[in-house]
């Protein structure tokens, strides 16, 4: 289970520097300083972990490596500071946390020093600066920097803060003499020209003009010929696949610049073009559980494999704020939805539960490839604290109209209404663990005004009562029920979201397979629940696709997967893949799934007809550790295993173990993905071989080889074409426990690396 306590609340309310310049456009609902929501279930757990394993266990000589020693060991190393100030800043000014504010202090103020005289505060030697990632970095400086200078009054470090502005209006734009911001970075400039977001933030933070002017060149330069096109586009209808590149993280990066400068110009067409983007993503490129993305771009309508480098955590952190931005702008219910849905489902799932890792992708199945602890790791695992530390703004906030609520959580509010009144709000509940959500509402003085509920648009069936009496549930044009009346001290809310199973059937990719939802949550198979009904997450399917056949029911989780008191399991009725006979199993959070190591997948099989593959009913393993995972019993031949991990080895194996020795007689290997720097067996020196273990632990046995396996060398692959069927025909049946085919890596252009592929391995009985 996991444990984190939450750090003593600061004695006094902070009170932000306040901004020089507002913004043209009135927020419709106001973005909440960190300290005046506190959450203290699943979330604020969460959240107090990534402070405690994470947040202040991170050695700050590794933040400030890339400026300490320039230039770092990444191109991209100098944003690692940026994001965990940012997030730092947040959780101090929720928890008041003093060890991380030390901490804060120290890495503020050693990243100050070490800009350099012209303002350059990158990790790069003069000789290649504004060549790759370090307009990108002072992206995040800047981010990091301001939030620390707003909360904790220090403006000491302003300077550092304008002196980068500076630079940057100074280096780059389209007069003569300037350099082209597009040329200055990745993903065709839709890295540095994110840079739109703390500079719109610096603008208003000092009022200065030329920074304002610099944002104007940026949306200019979008749209030269050299440029991503990111408004055009977008208002034209184009999806985000037709923007730049289709980089994901950068683009939501810039969209979230773009919005900053719609609140502060009114530029109506930068919103239109935002919420294409947004309605886009919605409709044709989202997964179930808020993630977005494979190998880091948005690809084809529909195109959403459920392995192949999928949610890029730093994606889903964007994502997050996008919508928290366009929840502010609009005050509509439905980005809160959305928000509700990615944190429950892929945000926490990216994290390991003790707050100490996370994943850089989180998969719809395979195994959760969890971060190092106390390292820093790539650009994901510092933008996931982040992601935490953003909710408590939007959880609970205020509007014109009151309070509105938009997360529930067991937690407290210290609210100020917009004519300055103070609210206070306080919630019980182990929601999503249970129902009910009593919601207690608190006043300085009895006062007229409304409290807006969300009701979510999964739920079928919620009721509200207020001090007893039921309210009718009817949401206005926004999405939220409003209750308005005269609130005195000490009155209930008692909210009840009728969670229930859903199911929702598979298609394009996923036809054949089915996906159980219930309420908010995504839910997996995972083998550290199945193994204990003596299942895997390969041997069993999904009857029918009927939710009431399912006759899903919620159970406490168990002592191994239990993760905060609400947790539970789901159990389920399902079959056989072997015989068809009724078997029950147990699903998990999809947020929970994989935490203990194990497999876990979310789309589930509807039963086939056998085919014969006895390995179909076992445990797929690989010689190398995979990056991302894949499958090879699970007839599916889009869903390859590929050994790529920037190693060179002597050989590569691909097997599949069941749980008793069972009769083969055929073995048939497919082929897996070909890519110009290898992914399939050189048969130089032979050709694959085909091996069984008879016992557990025994040795491998060569049966044969795959005489039909094309003569391929290191660097030509024959022609191979993905799925391609080769076959070991045995003269008797032989009895394995597991099989398993051994080759050669190759390595196409890239000597310094080897690997294979494998879409499938089957054996069939006599």
């Amino acid at each position: 289970m996991l444990v984190a306590t939450v750090a003593t609340a600061l004695a006094e309310p902070i009170t932000p520097v306040p901004e020089k310049t507002s913004g043209a456009v009135k927020d419709r609902q106001d973005s909440q300083i960190p300290d005046r929501v506190h959450q203290t279930g699943w979330e604020g757990m969460r959240s107090a972990a990534s402070i405690t394993n994470r947040l202040v266990r991170i050695d700050p000589a590794r933040l400030l490596e890339g400026y300490s020693k320039r230039p770092g060991r990444q191109e991209w190393d100098g944003e690692h500071v940026g994001k965990w100030l940012h997030a730092a800043t947040l959780e101090w000014v929720n928890s008041g946390d003093p060890v991380l504010r030390a901490k804060l202090d120290y890495v503020a103020t050693e990243l100050a020093k070490s800009q350099e005289a012209d303002g350059y505060l990158g990790t790069y030697l003069a000789t290649n600066r504004w060549t790759s990632w370090d307009v990108w970095s002072h992206k995040y400086n800047l981010l990091g920097l301001v939030a620390y200078v707003r909360y904790t009054g220090n403006t000491n470090l302003l300077p550092t803060c304008t002196r980068m502005g500076d630079i940057l209006c100074e280096t780059f734009g389209d007069e003569p003499g300037k350099r082209d911001i597009i040329k200055a970075g990745e993903h065709i400039g839709m890295a540095p020209t994110s840079v739109l977001e703390p500079m719109m933030l610096l603008y208003r933070l000092t009022g200065d003009p030329r920074y304002l002017d610099f944002c104007k060149y940026i949306l200019r330069a979008w749209e030269q010929p050299n440029g991503p096109h990111i408004v055009s586009r977008l208002l034209d209808g184009k999806g985000v696949n037709k923007v730049g590149n289709g980089k994901a993280y950068e683009m939501l990066s810039c969209l979230n610049g773009a919005l900053e400068y719609y609140r502060t110009t009114g530029d109506k067409k930068v919103l239109e073009a935002c919420l294409n983007a947004w309605q886009d993503i919605v409709d044709k490129r989202e997964y179930l559980t808020g993630a977005m993305s494979y190998r880091e771009r948005f690809h084809g309508d529909f195109d959403l494999p459920n392995v192949n480098n999928i949610g890029e955590n730093c994606v889903t952190v964007t994502w997050i704020q996008f919508n928290a931005q366009l929840l502010r702008l609009t005050g509509e219910a439905r980005f809160a939805d959305e928000l509700e849905r990615v944190i429950l489902n892929q945000l926490l799932g990216a994290q390991l539960c003790d707050g100490s890792g996370w994943c850089n992708y989180a998969q719809m199945e395979g195994k959760k490839p969890y971060g190092k602890r106390d390292e820093i790791g790539d650009c994901c695992a510092s933008s996931g604290p982040r992601g935490l530390a953003l909710i408590p703004t939007f959880a609970v906030t205020t509007d014109a109209d009151g309070v509105v609520v938009n997360l529930y959580e067991s937690g407290q509010a210290k609210l100020a209404l917009r004519n300055g009144m103070p609210v206070e709000i306080n919630t019980d509940t182990l929601y999503p663990g249970e129902d009910q959500i009593r919601i207690t509402v608190s006043p300085a003085k009895k006062k007229s005004f409304a409290i807006k509920l969300r009701i979510p648009s999964w739920c079928r069936n919620a009721s509200v009562e207020v001090n007893g009496q039921k309210v009718e549930i009817k949401p206005g044009p926004d999405g939220y029920v409003k209750i308005k009346r005269k609130w005195k001290p000490g009155d209930k809310i008692e909210l009840s979201l009728k969670q229930e199973a859903r199911l929702i059937v598979g298609d394009h990719l996923n036809e054949g397979k089915v996906a159980i939802l219930y309420g908010p949550l995504v839910l997996a198979a995972d083998d550290a629940l199945l193994r204990a009904e003596g299942q895997t997450i390969f041997t069993f399917a999904i009857a029918k696709p009927d939710v009431a056949a399912l006759a899903l029911t919620p159970e406490p989780a168990p002592a191994g997967v239990k993760t905060w008191p609400g947790a539970q399991v789901f159990r389920i009725n399902a079959v056989s893949r072997k015989d068809g006979s009724p078997v029950t199993i147990r699903l998990i959070s999809f947020a929970d799934a994989g935490g203990t190591g194990s497999r876990y997948k979310v789309w589930l099989p509807l039963p086939a007809p056998l085919t014969g593959n006895v390995l179909l009913l076992g445990m797929d393993s690989v010689s190398r550790q995979l990056h991302p995972t894949g499958e090879i019993n699970d007839d599916d031949l889009k869903n390859a295993m590929v050994t790529f991990n920037s190693s060179l080895e002597k050989e590569d194996w691909f097997a599949v173990t069941l749980d008793a020795p069972t009769a083969i007689s055929r073995v048939v290997f497919r082929h897996g993905k070909t890519s110009r720097d290898g992914g399939w067996f050189d048969t130089s020196a032979g050709k694959p071989q085909v091996q069984i273990q008879r016992e557990q632990g025994g040795a491998w046995e060569t049966i044969g080889e795959l005489a039909d396996y094309p003569a391929t060398t290191a660097t030509d692959n024959a022609n191979l074409k993905p799925g391609q069927a080769f076959t070991l025909q045995l003269a008797s049946p032989v009895q394995a426990l597991a099989v398993r085919v051994l080759g050669v890596p190759a390595c196409g252009d890239s000597p310094s690396q080897n690997f294979s592929s494998c879409a499938e391995l089957q054996a069939f009985d006599p």
